[in-house]
């Protein structure tokens, strides 16, 4: 099953707590399976009762939470873009924007470029 950009924000939320699943299960009352099944790929759209659970636990900023909880419902955003994001301090409207982004035939930009268009798409939308 491929990764997927939920997960991988869960899993870059995790490592950055320096938690483990079954820890990260305990700590949040949410079934550690359950959150290996969101990382992995193999479940998507979690309520937003989980959600909260595992923002609270994972301590996410208000950034990374506007992020995981837009990931909650749209699961299969690109993971590179995800982590570029998370890496980046991008702001999450850049983000959306960049992940909402559909490509024909096989080039996709490079994460950094889709930002840059996004945010330059932003700056001349504040400008009018």
């Amino acid at each position: 099953m491929p990764e997927l950009g939920l997960g991988t924000a869960l899993r870059i939320l995790r490592d950055r707590r320096g938690l483990n699943v079954r820890e990260v299960g305990k700590l949040s009352d949410v079934d550690h399976a359950y959150i290996y099944r969101l990382e992995s790929g193999e479940k998507t759209n979690p309520s937003d009762e989980m959600v909260v659970k595992l923002l609270k636990t994972l301590k996410a900023n208000d950034r990374e939470a506007t992020i995981l909880r837009w990931l909650a419902s749209h699961s299969d955003a690109d993971p590179a873009l995800v982590v570029y994001a998370m890496d980046n301090d991008v702001h999450p409207d850049a983000f959306m924007m960049a992940a909402g982004v559909r490509h024909r035939g096989q080039a996709r930009p490079d994460p950094a470029t889709l930002i840059k268009r996004a945010l330059a798409l932003l700056e001349d939308t504040d400008d009018e």
